[in-house]
């Protein structure tokens, strides 16, 4: 129970920190950096596939709810959350032993860190694609990509490491 008061209670200062700051955070109108989707990340591995992508509709459906995007969010973070376990799959070689939250000392450094990458990048495209639903002006939002998902990854990682050390 702890641990889901933990989990709820870091899912609300992402929120904040990405409603309050975040998204009023662009420039050029290229980075829109989305630190929510790290909640995903978060969750514990033994829940099942079907609960994470439930989790990630509901944190995608609050992250809507503030950006007046209808179902864009929704749709990245149930993506991410369907993809999150295969690509777990892929680092963690004894995946029954495997308890908790994925973290640095868990899968490794180098196996989390092309974790959290995919899976930015993989949300991003997503959310990027369905928000410009056309290739009319693809090479702005590849690089609207691009650039949010490296900013994105970063501070994903700094809250790792804040999180990590306290």
């Amino acid at each position: 129970m702890t641990s889901w008061l933990r989990y709820i209670g870091i899912f609300t200062l992402l929120l904040f920190i990405q409603v309050l700051v975040l998204d009023n955070l662009h420039w050029l109108g290229l980075v829109h950096p989305f630190v929510y989707i790290w909640a995903i990340l978060l969750m514990p591995i033994e829940l099942p596939r079907w609960a994470q992508m439930l989790v990630g509709a509901a944190i995608g459906m609050v992250m809507d709810l503030f950006t007046h995007a209808p179902g864009i969010h929704m749709a990245g973070c149930v993506m991410t959350a369907y993809l999150r376990p295969l690509l777990v799959a892929g680092y963690v070689q004894d995946l029954d032993r495997m308890k908790g939250a994925i973290t640095f000392d868990s899968i490794g450094m180098n196996n989390y860190f092309r974790l959290l990458a995919m899976l930015i990048v993989a949300h991003h495209v997503l959310v990027f694609m369905l928000e410009a639903f056309t290739f009319h002006h693809f090479g702005f939002t590849l690089l609207q990509i691009l650039l949010s998902s490296a900013f994105s990854y970063l501070l994903v990682l700094m809250f790792e490491y804040v999180r990590k050390n306290t």
